[in-house]
């Protein structure tokens, strides 16, 4: 039987596996946060509350170790995007010049753990009996991130092939294991140093399972010193340091708020300000396991197509991104009392306020998030340093003098500042005409479409607030109901025929062939193979 072919209009700049992709990213952070509710409180209960304050700090302390692989990570990515479909055999290249260039950088990591190491027990004032625990616990998770340097560079290259749903498969299957290994360790009455160990002796082997992917996307694949070259090394070494200011960056917006409250504010309000901010880091993770799936492929397209194409790119995936950053940020402001009172109770009404800053920084940010990915995947990482670094500044600023002011709320207006002074007109300007789309354009095309089903979601939102008041049932029903409203409400009127197919094609999947005959010419078209 022939496949019937795709209506006009249908097709799509979205990348291959699009939805896959995305679904994979959350999938793999739904597991984490699942992780993370499920052993903190067995962690606290059978280790203790000194033992658990010295797992969470020598962990995040090692995590600072992964500076040392100084953006060779996202050169990685770039540079494999570029040449997997095309020149294959320069991908393999590129993946084993970064990932022997990485040893000796870890090794210099790991020297500089067992430093951090034996000068850790004095550092955070242990009891004598953790003393030798937590020189261990330090090393042995040391060795752990070590490795992780060169090897991470497998994943990368799984995502310059644009194999989200590999490595997000692969990393809740870590997550999964690691959670089950930790469950047996502390119920068993293993200590600290059992737990480091088991944790990094697994995430080793899962190197071993991202590479038995990466050879099933790439066969042949190979680690091999033969393949690294000097030459690809200098334009790895050339695009990497952007990448590393860029982390760098990053690194400071994503600190600055909470020390900026701590510091001037104190320590109580510091924790009403990170109630809003948990909240609000959630959503930020969301939109980019959806925005990072176009970072490869614009790598691709930059390299391998005409500039035009980067401009559907920014239409096609700004378009994708509001439809899940525009639902989160309505329901934040409607629904950011209730919500904050049924997670942690009566007496956050400032958080609550916090957030409602926080869901216009995300409907601010979200227009732009998609330009900010794709100059970043196509080289133009000075570009994109320049406007976060200017972003950094003046939330800096404007966050420290509105803290005296208004308090918590006036530094969640610095972060929002910043963003409505550098990042939305810096993306939206500069960055739209180096991608070659209009700010009206992109306005009219990617943004406008989304007005009326935001209306109509916050209008069913209000209409169910007193229920949402009432009960923790009635506020999912509440953000259920609305969320609903507005995809249905998007799809009805707001989405381009291409999106609408693939929206049928989706849903066709799961249908019997004899249903989608039966409910007529739009689920038997959706037959269409699609990309995503």
């Amino acid at each position: 039987m022939a496949t019937p072919t795709a209506p006009p209009g249908a097709t799509s700049a979205l990348p291959q596996r699009f939805g896959r992709n995305v679904i994979m990213n959350y999938a793999a952070q739904g597991t984490a946060a699942l992780s993370a509710i499920i052993v903190t409180p067995l962690l606290l209960h059978h280790l203790g509350k000194s033992a658990f304050g010295v797992w969470v700090l020598a962990s995040s302390a090692v995590l600072y170790l992964e500076l040392f692989e100084l953006g060779f990570g996202g050169a990685t990515t770039k540079l494999v995007a570029e040449d997997a479909e095309k020149r294959p055999e320069q991908a393999l290249q590129t993946l084993n010049t970064t990932f022997f260039a990485l040893i000796p950088l870890a090794l210099l990591a790991l020297g500089v753990g067992v430093g951090i190491a034996f000068a850790f027990p004095s550092l955070i004032h242990v009891t004598p009996e953790l003393h030798h625990q937590v020189i261990l616990v330090v090393i042995i998770l040391s060795v752990g991130l070590a490795i992780s340097i060169p090897g991470d560079t497998i994943g990368g290259a799984l995502v310059g092939h644009q194999r989200f749903d590999m490595l997000g498969l692969s990393n809740s299957l870590l997550v999964a294991t690691t959670m089950v290994a930790t469950i047996v360790i502390v119920v068993l009455g293993g200590g600290l140093v059992a737990l480091a160990t088991a944790l990094t002796v697994i995430g080793i082997l899962f190197h071993f399972v991202r590479f038995w992917m990466l050879r099933r996307v790439q066969p042949g694949a190979r680690i091999s010193y033969h393949l690294a070259d000097r030459a690809r090394l200098r334009e790895v070494m050339h695009v990497s340091g952007w990448f590393l200011l860029n982390a760098v960056i990053l690194a400071i917006y994503n600190a600055c708020d909470v020390l900026v409250v701590g510091v001037v504010l104190g320590l109580r309000d510091a924790a009403v300000y990170a109630v809003a901010s948990k909240l609000a880091t959630a959503a930020v993770q969301g939109l980019d396991s959806l925005a990072q799936v176009f970072f490869p492929y614009a790598s691709a397209t930059a390299r391998n197509k005409d500039r035009g194409a980067l401009t559907e790119i920014v239409a096609d995936g700004t378009r994708a991104a509001m439809l899940v950053g525009m639902i989160i940020s309505v329901m934040y402001v409607v629904l950011a009392e209730p919500g904050i009172k049924a997670w942690v109770g009566p007496g956050y009404g400032t958080s609550a306020h916090v957030l409602m800053v926080f869901a216009a920084v995300i409907v601010l940010s979200t227009p732009v998030r998609v330009i900010n990915v794709t100059l970043s995947g196509s080289g133009r990482l000075p570009l994109v340093c320049l406007i976060r670094g200017t972003e950094v500044a003046i939330n800096l600023a404007l966050s420290i003098a509105l803290a005296y002011v208004l308090g918590p709320v006036g530094v969640a207006i610095g972060t929002l500042g910043g963003i409505a002074l550098a990042r939305f007109p810096g993306f939206l300007f500069v960055g739209g005409r180096a991608v070659g789309i209009a700010p009206l354009t992109l306005l009219r095309r990617s943004v406008l479409p989304h007005l009326l089903p935001l209306a109509a979601d916050a209008a069913v939102l209000l209409a169910l607030r007193g229920v949402a008041n009432r009960s923790v049932p009635g506020l999912i029903l509440d953000a259920v109901a609305g969320s609903v409203t507005y995809v249905a409400v998007y799809f009805a009127f707001g989405a381009t025929s291409g999106e609408r197919h693939r929206a049928r094609a989706a849903i066709a999947k799961y249908l019997p062939p004899r249903w989608r005959h039966n409910l007529g010419g739009s689920f038997a078209d959706a037959d269409v193979p699609s990309q995503g």
